[in-house]
C-alpha cells in the first residue's frame, strides 16, 4: 500500500514537472518602447511595445506577459498584456503591448528624481529625458514561465 502511493506520488510529481518544461527554442521578448499613454484626472497611462521572436519550428502561445515599470528607479505600475493570448508563428514573430495604470504621485516622484540627477539640465531645443527599466515574466503554453528586463528612455512607440 504504502508502495502503491510513493508510486503515485512520484507520477504525480514527475507530470508537474513536465507541464512546465521550457520549450526547445524559447522566445525572445524585445521591449520595443515605453511611452506615456494618457493622463486622466490622478491617473497616468503607460503603454509597453514588445516584439516577441520565435526561432523554433513550432508556433508558440503566450498566455500571460507582466511586467514591473520603474521610472528613474522609482516603481510606478504593474504591466499587462491588452490582448491575451499572442501567437508566435514558428520561424516569425508578433508584437504586442502591455498597458499600465498608475497615479500622478508616482509619476511625479520618478519627475523629481530626474531633475536630482540632473535631467532636466539639457541644451537649447532638447527635451529632458526619464529613464526607466521594465521587468517581468511570458508565461507560455504549458505553464513555462520566461524572464525578461529591458531599460531604456520614455519615447515615442511606433504603433
Amino acid at each position: 500500500m504504502l508502495a502503491r502511493a510513493s508510486a503515485a506520488a512520484l507520477l504525480v510529481a514527475l507530470i508537474a514537472a513536465c507541464a512546465a518544461l521550457p520549450p526547445r527554442n524559447a522566445p525572445r521578448i524585445d521591449v520595443v518602447g515605453v511611452q506615456l499613454d494618457r493622463v486622466e484626472g490622478p491617473d497616468a497611462y503607460f503603454n509597453i511595445g514588445v516584439r516577441l521572436t520565435n526561432d523554433g519550428n513550432e508556433d508558440l502561445v503566450i498566455r500571460t506577459l507582466i511586467g514591473r515599470l520603474a521610472i528613474e528607479g522609482e516603481p510606478v505600475a504593474e504591466a499587462a498584456l491588452v490582448a491575451p493570448p499572442v501567437r508566435i508563428p514558428a520561424h516569425g514573430s508578433a508584437r504586442a503591448n502591455l498597458s499600465s495604470r498608475t497615479g500622478m504621485d508616482q509619476v511625479l516622484r520618478a519627475v523629481a528624481a530626474a531633475m536630482r540627477r540632473g535631467a532636466t539640465l539639457t541644451a537649447p531645443g532638447a527635451r529632458p529625458t526619464l529613464r526607466y527599466a521594465i521587468d517581468g515574466s511570458a508565461t507560455l503554453d504549458g505553464g513555462y514561465r520566461l524572464p525578461f528586463a529591458h531599460s531604456g528612455e520614455l519615447g515615442d512607440v511606433p504603433r
